[in-house]
């Protein structure tokens, strides 16, 4: 009963955040199609996960939960977050139904070729990742997570100009 009670407060809380939009509709446009090589570019693994590697094909590449405990970090580990790569990376939470994650979608499409071998784009839909919602506390989408080896995890909420977040890129993942 707690956990239902849980999901329906996410669910409307969800619902109320991105509901707000006032920009024109715009559907859902990231192709499937794009996505069905998404591991064709694959550097080795770096020592800490040796049965990881990594796609820096440039292009934003959908994950299911599972792929996200295995390439990103695994949500029950007592450490805390570890994040499992040696390419910084960015976690976008989404939901299809939501118009301001459509709207980041189509922005981080146009970034990810930008950042090639530098960022992995990655995008997680909520409404297939329960475990994922839970270890980061999404109540509020799209969010974004900022992965950097050896570093902590950082995020932001709600939709990102295309300067906003390349600072944001540059600032948290980028610098040295």
């Amino acid at each position: 009963m707690e956990k239902i009670v849980l999901l329906l407060t996410i669910a409307i809380a969800l619902n109320f955040s991105c509901g707000r939009s006032n920009k024109a509709d715009l559907a859902h446009t990231v192709s499937q199609e794009s996505q069905t090589d998404d591991y064709a570019q694959l550097r080795e693994p770096n020592q800490a996960s040796p049965r990881i590697t990594e796609n820096l094909s440039g292009k934003v590449i959908i994950l299911s939960e599972d792929d996200f405990i295995e390439r990103i970090t695994n949500v029950n580990n007592p450490k805390g977050v570890q994040y499992l790569g040696q390419t910084p990376c960015i976690v976008e939470l989404y939901a299809d139904w939501c118009k301001p994650c459509g709207y980041l979608s189509l922005l981080l499409n146009e970034l990810a070729p930008e950042y090639q071998g530098k960022v992995i784009f990655y995008k997680l839909n909520i409404d297939k990742a329960p475990e994922v919602v839970k270890a980061f506390n999404v109540t509020n989408i799209p969010k974004i997570l900022y992965f950097k080896p050896y570093g902590e995890v950082s995020s932001t909420v709600g939709y990102l100009n295309r300067e906003e977040l390349t600072k944001t890129i540059r600032d948290i993942l980028l610098k040295p």
